[in-house]
């Protein structure tokens, strides 16, 4: 039997890993556990049988080891943040078809 793991896109399901073995496909969820932001994540059977699943986190980190988190550590965050979602919207834009 063979698998694949999909991700929620726009109200759907998109397979971005299929063929792989059942052990790779709950490893990957495994190792995703503790990503955030992260798309909801699911792996299927190829009978369409959900194996397991991982819900969707958008929460981001803020890096702190101990203790409470300062002003700065948020601050220092949300510019960490953004800065990714500008790149992911640069790379996103060039993958769109143009018309």
């Amino acid at each position: 039997m063979t698998y694949n793991l999909e991700c929620s896109f726009n109200g759907g399901w998109k397979a971005f890993i299929k063929g792989c073995s059942r052990q790779f496909g709950k490893g990957y969820i495994a190792a995703m556990r503790g990503e955030a932001p992260r798309l909801h994540i699911r792996l299927i059977d190829s009978t369409g049988k959900v194996v397991d699943e991982l819900t969707g986190n958008d929460e981001v980190h803020i890096g702190q080891i101990a203790g409470w988190p300062t002003a700065e550590q948020y601050e220092a965050a949300a510019a960490r943040a953004l800065a990714r979602a500008a790149r992911i919207r640069e790379i996103q834009s060039r993958k769109e078809p143009t018309p």
